[in-house]
């Protein structure tokens, strides 16, 4: 079963950093991918003429065996010129950061997280592919912060 949530943020001067965080599953379910795919990236009508506003999204990824850390940007948008760009891109497993690191925005993030469930383990070995609408009900919002992160650095 595949469950799909929207997913959108705004980053600004006052606010440059958005966390996205996979959400906690109970240990019952089996998750088989879960993964945040970014639609569009859109910049606000009030932004400065004139000046860049730069995205940059931070993420882990595995590179022969070993994680680390990506930092790339994600978005280059400027007033008069590019106001908006549909990028499409995925984050597969793993919690995202999106960072304004240039500029002052007002800069749109948008897109959807999509959750494919496997199997469920009732807890005596029996696995079930069926949920209930109570069950689905329960993991439809992801969780998102506009601002700081709560991880610790």
């Amino acid at each position: 079963m595949e469950t799909e949530s929207f997913y959108g943020v705004t980053l600004s001067e006052k606010e440059p950093i958005a966390q996205f965080d996979v959400p906690e599953i109970p240990e019952e379910y089996i998750v088989h991918s879960h993964k945040l795919i970014i639609k569009q990236i859109s910049l606000g009508h009030e932004a400065k003429s004139g000046e860049f506003n730069v995205v940059q999204a931070e993420t882990n990824a595995i590179n022969e065996g070993e994680k680390k850390t990506v930092k790339i940007p994600i978005a280059v948008l400027k007033v008069g010129e590019t106001r908006c760009l549909k990028p499409n891109v995925e984050f597969p497993n793993g919690s995202v950061t999106f960072k304004l690191i240039q500029g002052s925005g007002p800069v749109y993030v948008c897109g959807k997280a999509e959750m494919n469930f496997g199997e469920f383990d009732d807890g005596d070995g029996q696995m079930y592919e069926d949920y209930s609408d109570e069950e689905e009900e329960e993991y439809d919002e992801v969780p998102q912060t506009n601002g700081k992160s709560n991880k610790k650095k």
